[in-house]
C-alpha cells in the first residue's frame, strides 16, 4: 500500500461547481502529451501518485483514448494499491466515432464499461465527452444537434448518472464557441474542461474585441450561470510555454495562429515576466492558479521532476495583481 503524510498537504481545495466534490487546485493529467502515466516505469508512476497524495492532490484525469487504454490501465493498477481510507477522485473521457455504424448509446455504454474495468472502479466521479463540438458535421467532431436532440448524447449521458456508473457528466469545451455555448446553456452538464493559458485566456473574456487568436470568449460566463465546475486544460500550451525544447507531442487543439506565432508570443511573455516568478512552467501554472473562475488546473507531466516543479509553483501561489495587469495588457494587444 502507498503511504503518505497529511502534514505536508499544501493544496487548496475548491468546490467543483454544483457537484458535491471538493477538489485540489491541480489535477494529475493522464494524457499523451505529458505521458507520465503512459510511458514511465511503474515505480515512477507510483512515486508520482504517492507525492501527489502527500501534497493534497485528490484528482486524476484520464481518457480511454490515451494510448488506447494504457493510461487508464496503469492508473487502475495504481489506484488498486492505495490505502482504501484515502480518496483520489477519477475522471475519464469518451471520444466517439460519428461515422461508425454503432449507435452513440452503444459506443458510450461499451467505452464506459471498458474504462471502469481498466480503472478497477464501479463508478467514475466524472465522465466527459472528449470530441470537439462543432456546428457542421466532421469526421471526428460532434455537432450541437447530436448532443442536444431528443435521445441525443446529453440524454444518453444523463442516463449514466441514473444507473450510478457515473457521478457527474461533462464536456471538453473545444471546437466552435457558439456551438459549445448552446450545449452549456442547456444546463445538462455538470462540468466543462476549458482551454486556458497565458497564450490564450479568451475563455474569461466577455467579448473578443480585438483578440486575434482562437476565440473562446463567454464560455466561463455560461459555466458560472449554470453553476458548472470548470477544469482548466493545456496550461502549458502542450509545452510551448514551459520550454523551448519541442518534444513532438505539441498537438494543437486551437486553429487560428500557428506554432511559430505561439513561440513568438511565449518569448514576449518571458521578457515581460522575467525570472522572479519561478521558471517558465511555474509562472505558466501560477497564471492558471490566479484565475478565480477555474476550480482545478489539469497538468500534463512527462517526469516526476515536472510534478515536483508544479508543486513548487503551487507553494509560490497565484501571480501578483500588478503582474497580472501587465500580462493582460500584453494579451489584449495580441502580444505586440
Amino acid at each position: 500500500q502507498l503511504l503518505f503524510n497529511k502534514d505536508n498537504n499544501i493544496m487548496k481545495k475548491n468546490k467543483l461547481g454544483r457537484t458535491n466534490l471538493e477538489i485540489s487546485e491541480i489535477t494529475l493529467g493522464g494524457g499523451w502529451v505529458g505521458g507520465l502515466f503512459i510511458d514511465a516505469e511503474y515505480k515512477v508512476m507510483e512515486n508520482a501518485i504517492e507525492l501527489a497524495l502527500d501534497r493534497g492532490i485528490n484528482w486524476i484525469d484520464t481518457a480511454e483514448s490515451y494510448s488506447e487504454g494504457v493510461s487508464e490501465k496503469n492508473i487502475g493498477m495504481l489506484l488498486d494499491c492505495l490505502n482504501p481510507n484515502e480518496k483520489i477522485y477519477v475522471s475519464s473521457k469518451a471520444r466517439l466515432d460519428p461515422q461508425s455504424s454503432e449507435t452513440f448509446e452503444s459506443q458510450i455504454d461499451r467505452k464506459l464499461d471498458n474504462s471502469l474495468k481498466r480503472l478497477k472502479l464501479e463508478q467514475l466521479n466524472l465522465y466527459q465527452l472528449h470530441n470537439k463540438i462543432t456546428l457542421e458535421k466532421g469526421s471526428e467532431t460532434l455537432t450541437e444537434k447530436e448532443v442536444l436532440e431528443a435521445n441525443g448524447l446529453a440524454e444518453i449521458m444523463l442516463k449514466l448518472k441514473e444507473d450510478q456508473r457515473v457521478q457527474n457528466i461533462g464536456i471538453t469545451a473545444l471546437g466552435d464557441t457558439n456551438s459549445i455555448k448552446n450545449v452549456l446553456e442547456t444546463g445538462y452538464f455538470d462540468t466543462a474542461q476549458v482551454y486556458y493559458n497565458l497564450l490564450n485566456p479568451s475563455v474569461e473574456f466577455e467579448e473578443a474585441d480585438a483578440w486575434n487568436d482562437h476565440d473562446f470568449s463567454g464560455l466561463i460566463s455560461v459555466c458560472k450561470k449554470h453553476k458548472m465546475g470548470v477544469l482548466g486544460i493545456r496550461v502549458f500550451a502542450a509545452g510551448l510555454l514551459a520550454t523551448d525544447i519541442r518534444h513532438g507531442r505539441e498537438i494543437p487543439v486551437t486553429n487560428v495562429i500557428n506554432i511559430d506565432e505561439e513561440e513568438r508570443r511565449a518569448h514576449k511573455l518571458s521578457e515581460l515576466v522575467g525570472e522572479n516568478y519561478g521558471n517558465r512552467a511555474q509562472y505558466a501554472l501560477r497564471y492558471g492558479l490566479s484565475s478565480k473562475n477555474i476550480n482545478s488546473i489539469v497538468i500534463g507531466m512527462a517526469t516526476l521532476e515536472h510534478l515536483k516543479n508544479s508543486i513548487e509553483a503551487v507553494e509560490m501561489g497565484p501571480l501578483p495583481a500588478s503582474l497580472l495587469k501587465d500580462i493582460s495588457e500584453l494579451q489584449k494587444a495580441n502580444f505586440l
